[in-house]
């Protein structure tokens, strides 16, 4: 697959939960939540792969987090672009779009050999992915 595709996840950037337990069953399960935002994922890259890339993949994710609605102009226009380090973890966000893009872009997660993410401040919530072919 030549060059890289990259795509937009509009909202929040997600991080993925941790699995729960059934108490009654004493199974694991994937959280509604992040069940719902991998799907999510999926039905954005679908039309973009028509074949999972083969070989080696590098990933870049950008998540970018919209200041909050009660910060000040001042306080707002002195983050935007600037880096986001407070919560969710740069790791779980990783982690989400991987499992999203799982048999779609790549035919396993196991393919991404290089990825580079970043949490920076932005005028609107989204998640910025690149999938290319390395």
């Amino acid at each position: 697959m030549p060059g890289a595709v990259t795509f937009t996840i509009p909202g929040k950037p997600f991080a993925k939960q941790r699995p729960r337990f059934s108490r009654k069953s004493g199974r694991a399960f994937t959280p509604g939540q992040t069940v719902s935002f991998e799907r999510q994922v999926g039905q954005i890259a679908v039309p973009l792969f028509p074949a999972p890339i083969e070989g080696p993949v590098r990933l870049t994710v950008t998540a970018v987090f919209e200041p909050a609605a009660s910060w000040s102009n001042k306080k707002r226009l002195a983050h935007l672009g600037r880096p986001h380090t407070q919560k969710p973890d740069l790791d779980n966000l990783e982690k989400a779009v991987l499992d999203g893009l799982n048999r779609i872009a790549f035919a396993d997660d196991a393919q991404v050999a290089d990825v580079r993410k970043e949490k920076r401040w932005g005028e609107r919530a989204e998640t910025i992915v690149t999938v290319e072919a390395i």
